[in-house]
């Protein structure tokens, strides 16, 4: 039995460690790696932003968007190093990855209102948002700095970019119009200073289909608010558009008689001049310079004041008591002021060649030995201001020599009509002052008084005329010669009668004759002395005024 009992084996059969149960655990684990792995490697990269603050900014709420569609969203927000902003990390959807490069531009949207435009005032409800422009050519980039203002022109916006300067007194910000024909064309974009060159330069964008008026020859001015021009036809003003009157602008145009020229490439560079005309003047290259020494006032003319001749502007005023032209000081009574000035050809309807110049120098040249002389007039009455002006002048002397000063040809000066009346007005004024005006005064004084007393022994005279005539008895007068004129009617009555006989008649008569030869001495002197019965006669001594003698 106890062989039987040796000979039986246990069957041993091995136990499962595992449970089933598990299963699902593991499966759950495995689908969500797999999940895990399918978001790491689907998603897509951590990028950061500088800031200069954070501003609106929050973290897991913020998102980023590419026109208006989410692309990422702010993860994690710290301060810089350096304390001079904040780097803001944000995931990026992986179908946005390829815009990641060195093209791509982030800027926060946020309510903006400023004097040129008003912005952003959708996310007053919605919260601020950090907004991305890019092209999906260039090199990889994580790193970015983003903009302090939205980008006037968009990435991809059809147009031409072009590089504006100028070294005057403009300020055109970020918005700023670009007028055509009262159109709006274009933006300012930004704007950055050289010290250097101590010159601001512009970068500006024309839209298409606008961007083709721009070629090598247009030119670029200011039409900033509002300008008024006083010239010889009247008051013009000069206003770009009601942007422009509100804000800085600009326009373009191609001079006159000037080609219209290639069109321009990608940053071209030009010049913003200050008005039409000195942008219409920037096309003349070569210039003759010349000197004129003034001797009276300046006052009103200004650098650019024209220079003409016969009426034609051919030139400008370029320095005004820039340098010693001569010895001496602006302090000394006889120190000319200096004054330079340009002659350009193509003003005067020469090629604006160096054969032009030399041939304007030339014919410059040979008047200056002859009469052409420089004075300075007034252009406007009531701004004051001054131009010069070239004539020929015949009468003035003339030595033929051609004086030149510090390397300059001098055109001789005359002075202008207003001081020529001031120089007269003034001799006049000295010639009067040496009349003995005091001496004068007196003598004139005395024959008032000699005639104050004619005309009294005048009046007096007349007084005793007036007495006699009232002496006289008209009656009696007229009785007489009443008797008279009965006398003689009765003697002629008598004649007729054969009173009286021819002797006693004739006898009458040669009275009567006798009568008439004795008054007629009398009526002699009526006649050429009338007023002999009035005033005595004429061998007393008349009364004669006498000078008031001169005191020592």
């Amino acid at each position: 039995m106890t062989d039987d009992i040796k000979s039986i084996e246990a069957n041993v059969k091995p136990t499962s460690s595992v449970s089933r149960i598990w299963l699902i655990p593991i499966l759950v684990v495995l689908v969500g790696g797999w999940m895990v792995y399918y978001q790491w490697k689907n998603q897509g990269p951590l990028i950061t932003i500088e800031l200069q603050s954070a501003t609106g900014i929050e973290v897991n709420k913020t998102p980023i968007k590419i026109r208006d569609l989410d692309i990422g969203q702010v993860k994690k927000i710290t301060l810089k190093p350096d304390l001079t902003g904040v780097l803001v990390t944000a995931r990026i959807d992986a179908s946005a990855e390829h815009l990641l490069n060195e093209h791509a531009e982030f800027w926060v949207v946020a309510p903006r209102i400023s004097f040129s435009e008003v912005s952003g005032l959708n996310t007053l409800l919605s919260g601020s948002y950090i907004a991305m422009s890019a092209q999906d050519e260039g090199k990889e980039q994580l790193h970015f700095t983003a903009l302090e203002r939205p980008p006037v022109t968009p990435q991809g916006t059809p147009g031409l970019h072009v590089m504006l300067k100028s070294d005057d007194e403009f300020a055109y910000k970020p918005g700023d119009p670009i007028i055509y024909k009262g159109f709006k064309v274009g933006e300012f974009e930004d704007a950055t200073f050289d010290i250097d060159e101590r010159i601001v330069y512009y970068n500006a964008f024309i839209e298409a289909p606008y961007h083709k008026l721009i070629t090598y020859n247009t030119r670029f001015w200011d039409v900033s608010g509002v300008k008024l021009l006083l010239e010889s036809s009247g008051v013009t003003v000069e206003t770009g558009s009601l942007e422009t009157l509100l804000a800085n602008g600009i326009t373009f145009g191609i001079p006159e008689d000037v080609p219209k020229g290639e069109l321009v490439t990608e940053n071209a560079e030009f010049t913003i001049y200050k008005d039409s005309a000195a942008a219409s003047d920037a096309r003349f290259k070569v210039a003759a310079e010349y000197l004129l020494l003034i001797d009276e006032s300046v006052r009103g003319l200004t650098v650019g004041a024209p220079v003409e001749y016969r009426g034609i502007e051919i030139g400008y005023v370029t320095a005004i008591n820039s340098f010693a032209a001569v010895e001496g000081n602006v302090l000394e009574r006889d120190y000319p002021i200096p004054v330079l000035i340009n002659i350009y050809p193509g003003k005067a309807r020469q090629p604006d060649t160096q054969e032009g110049l030399n041939a304007i120098q030339q014919t410059i040249r040979n008047w200056l030995a002859r009469d052409l002389r420089a004075s300075l007039r007034m252009g406007n009455v009531l701004t004051g201001g001054l131009f010069v002006d070239l004539q020929h002048f015949p009468d003035e002397d003339s030595q033929g020599m051609i004086q030149v000063i510090n390397g300059y040809e001098v055109i001789p000066t005359v002075s202008n009509e207003f001081t020529q009346l001031t120089q007269k007005a003034d001799a006049i004024l000295d010639k009067i002052n040496q009349l003995p005006l005091k001496e004068m005064v007196e003598n004139v004084q005395l024959a008032v008084e000699d005639m104050k007393l004619a005309a009294e022994s005048v009046e007096t005279a007349s007084s005793d005329f007036d007495l006699l005539i009232e002496e006289i008895d008209a009656k009696a007068l007229n009785s007489n010669l009443n008797q008279v004129l009965v006398s003689l009617d009765g003697l002629l009555k008598n004649y007729s009668e054969g009173g009286f006989n021819q002797s006693e008649i004739k006898e009458t008569v040669d009275t009567l004759q006798e009568t008439m030869r004795s008054i007629q001495p009398l009526l002699l002197k009526l006649n050429q002395t009338p007023n002999s019965l009035i005033f005595s006669p004429g061998d007393e001594i008349d009364i004669q005024p006498k000078a008031k003698a001169k005191k020592d």
